[in-house]
């Protein structure tokens, strides 16, 4: 009943036409020699973008054109920029053939690049592409900064990375999946581009809400192109921190090398206000807690070294090495005011000494079986996940006027080994075609933790309550199959599904030991429709089925210390949730308007709960709550001027979550909303303004209450030497609206909990362009996929 609604609504605005569906073509120089360069379609009378793309071999195709007469503009550092009326003559589907541009010197200083693609593309099935390089995003000195500018995206501490109105987001980059910690492997000045996929199709992992796809830049020309950027941002409230970028390419003939070092050090910090109460006949207790962690980034170092070989036009070998060291330092400070049947206070310094190692290695073959676009494609990773800690814990406490001190000391380490292969076949015809494959992962998770009661003479006593083994062995495989067709010009539709098997063994010392096995296999069914009403409009309706698997961390239940009174631990005992997404929308020209309802089974979440053999001791821990009804509404406007672009998005949300353990208190739901908006003013040939908010009011899903959020942004940006030199001045979160601040109730206790985080700074970042550029292919792709999502 919806999607016919909407088809009514779209078709009484506008009337069916025929025009110029699509444009594609061969460029090649006078010799016959392919090109790389960029295809824009610009519209004749106001010279406005209507499309673009790249091209790495010759050939292009710019689809969804809509339109009786565009101008079609080719460029690039190899050819002197061409330009081709092309006119409605019957004909929706034009091909131009071959296409011969006459070379030019290219010099990369001589470079001035004079036009703008959207910031935003907007896909018939739904999903967005959002332009990373040359907008406020590259700013950003990270990876997961970036995605925390991006509109719907939202980051926080405890919950991960999420989209608004879906839920839990899993990253993917070039199309394979990677986890939340090898967001820190990457270079932020190697991004490109974001995809956000709401309803990923079979091909992807059944892990996860929704999909975002983080696209790396290739270097597409020979000889060497390298940057060298450099981010300096202060605050007040944390101090100062430095990153320096390099990245290098590099090709001559066949063969093609990429390389990348990064360099962070200064200071982070987390300011986290905790209060629990219980009021009840003969059990008062109430406990005020204030943590500080003031983070002292050592080192943090990322890296990657890349090749690839070209065995012939369609066919090629890569192999990439990533990584990453991450030396952490720094104290965690804990004030913790305690009222029950005494008052007393309790302090403490945990004084961090902290140790991360990634490792990830990836070796893919690449071919196209025919003309039509047939590819098999065949890959494999390794990665090591290695992390050692030696914090010591000095306690103090003041009770009824009596001072008391103690010393613990807590050690450990804990290694993530995986090995996955995977293949896939992607079979095209003339209007459909069929995408297989199939893929086997091992992980292998082994960790211990000791602590350690350190005596007045230096001895030190093994608290064997508190300390632990876990190891944790996974398999999991997948195959998939989906069928996609084109049943006209106007119409497409795709069938598939994914089904995977999990096999695994969990041992736990925790309890005096505990072993657990178990197996399912689930079968995930998708499914989409899109269709074209007119020339500019356009609506589809998606299904997809999913699963999100408990990370490993929350799976180990051993102690992670806060304070005297609270840890976070993990549970065995989790299961992994079901979800399944019904999404349907359309587009009117640069509007979009989607619908959305998401069930989810065994939901994840985490709370506070009190231990029952203490009065004063809460563990922080992740549990399932039975079920989530979510629904959504969003509404979108792009603008695209030559002085002005700028994304707006505004959703409405309403979430259901239902708790049948009788723990929680349940309350009223309310539905709530978003709103973001990022905008690029361009003076001139002075400089670029930036300027980008968003607002996300109040959450209320029956359980939790998280309170609103907001922030601005203000950035300036100037070009210099013939665009190789950038500079940017920016302020971060000028109100200082971000924040975690919410309550719930937990048993008989009431929880009110404040999050206030490093968002309010100044950043000053430079980037300098250099090499001499002709042409060049670089590609790789990483399997490390789900796995690695859940280190």
């Amino acid at each position: 009943m919806l999607l016919l609604l909407i088809c009514l609504l779209f078709t009484l605005v506008t009337a069916q036409g025929q025009s110029i569906e699509s444009i594609s073509g061969n460029v090649v120089n006078s010799n016959g020699d392919i090109m790389t360069g960029n295809a824009l379609v610009v519209s004749p009378i106001d010279s406005t973008i209507i499309a673009g793309t790249s091209f790495f071999d010759g050939k292009f195709e710019l689809e969804n054109l809509n339109a009786q007469r565009v101008l079609l503009k080719l460029t690039s550092l190899e050819f002197q920029d061409t330009y081709i009326n092309v006119e409605f003559e019957g004909q929706t589907l034009i091909d131009l053939g071959d296409i011969v541009v006459e070379e030019a010197s290219t010099e990369l200083d001589e470079v001035v690049v004079v036009s703008k693609t959207p910031l935003v593309k907007q896909r018939p099935d739904g999903s967005v592409e959002i332009k990373v390089e040359n907008t406020t995003l590259a700013t950003s000195r990270s990876a997961q900064e970036i995605l925390s500018r991006s509109p719907s995206v939202l980051v926080d501490e405890n919950n991960g990375i999420s989209i608004f109105g879906k839920g839990d987001a899993v990253i993917f980059i070039n199309g394979i999946k990677v986890s939340n910690e090898r967001l820190s492997t990457i270079a932020p000045s190697n991004i490109d581009k974001i995809e956000i996929i709401t309803n990923p199709g079979p091909r992807y992992d059944a892990e996860g809400n929704a999909v975002i796809n983080i696209k790396t830049k290739r270097n597409t020309e020979e000889g060497i192109k390298g940057m060298l950027k450099n981010y300096y941002s202060y605050s007040d409230f944390a101090g100062y921190d430095n990153r320096t970028n390099l990245d290098l390419n590099y090709r001559r003939g066949t063969w093609s090398m990429n390389a990348t070092y990064g360099l962070l050090v200064g200071n982070d910090r987390w300011l986290k206000n905790t209060t629990r109460t219980r009021d009840e006949v003969g059990d008062f207790f109430s406990s005020d807690i204030e943590l500080d962690w003031l983070y002292e980034r050592n080192n943090f170092s990322n890296y990657s070294l890349g090749g690839q070989y070209d065995i012939s036009e369609d066919s090629y070998i890569s192999m990439e090495f990533n990584g990453a060291y991450e030396d952490m330092g720094g104290d965690q400070l804990s004030d913790n005011t305690i009222i029950d049947n005494e008052i007393g206070l309790y302090n403490s310094v945990l004084e961090m000494e902290d140790l991360n190692r990634k490792n990830i290695f990836n070796l893919n073959y690449s071919t196209q079986l025919d003309s039509l676009g047939t590819n098999l494609f065949i890959g494999g990773q390794y990665a090591s996940y290695k992390n050692s800690f030696d914090n010591d814990i000095n306690e103090s406490s003041i009770i009824d006027g009596v001072e008391s001190n103690s010393k613990l000391n807590n050690s450990g380490e804990g290694n993530i080994q995986i090995v996955s292969v995977q293949l896939d076949y992607t079979k095209v015809y003339d209007k459909s075609s069929l995408e297989m494959g199939g893929k086997f992962a091992y992980v292998n998770n082994t960790s211990f933790t000791d602590f350690f009661d350190l005596e007045e003479d230096g001895t030190s006593i093994r608290d064997t309550e508190l300390s632990n083994n876990f190891q944790y062995d996974e398999r999991v495989p997948a195959l998939y199959l989906n069928f996609s067709k084109r049943l006209n010009e106007n119409t497409n539709y795709s069938l598939g599904f994914r089904t995977e098997l999990t096999d695994y063994t969990l041992f736990t010392s925790v309890d005096g030991g505990a072993v657990i096995e178990d197996n399912y296999i689930n079968v995930f069914p998708n499914a989409s429709f899109d269709t074209k009403l007119s020339k500019n409009t356009n609506i589809f309706i998606t299904y997809s089925s999913r699963i999100r698997r408990p990370s490993y961390e929350t799976l180990n239940p051993f102690v992670i210390y806060q304070d005297e009174f609270t840890s976070i631990r993990g549970n065995p005992n989790l299961q992994p949730s079901r979800i399944h997404s019904f999404e349907t929308g359309g587009t009117y020209k640069d509007w979009n308007l989607k619908f959305g309802y998401t069930y989810t089974i065994d939901r994840i979440t985490r709370a506070a709960f009190q231990l029952e053999n203490s009065s004063r001791e809460y563990v922080l821990q992740t549990i399932n709550f039975d079920r989530e009804h979510a629904f959504f509404a969003s509404l979108s406007r792009n603008i695209n001027l030559k002085w002005w672009q700028s994304i707006n998005t505004i959703i409405i949300n309403y979430n259901e979550l239902i708790d049948n353990t009788g723990v929680f208190e349940i309350r009223d739901n309310e539905p709530s909303f978003y709103f973001y908006s990022q905008n690029s003013f361009t003076i001139g040939d002075l400089f670029t303004f930036y300027l980008t908010g968003w607002y996300l009011s109040d959450l209320q899903d029956g359980i939790y209450l998280r309170k609103n959020q907001s922030t601005v942004n203000i950035g300036v940006e100037k070009l210099f030497f013939g665009d190789t030199l950038k500079l940017n001045l920016d302020f971060n979160d000028v109100f200082q609206g971000i924040r975690a601040d919410g309550n719930y109730r937990s048993g008989t206790t009431d929880i009110i909990y404040g999050n206030r985080f490093n968002t309010n700074f100044i950043r000053f970042s430079a980037s300098y362009n250099f090499g001499n550029l002709k042409k060049s292919s670089y590609k790789n792709k990483k399997v490390g996929k789900s796995e690695n999502e859940r280190t």
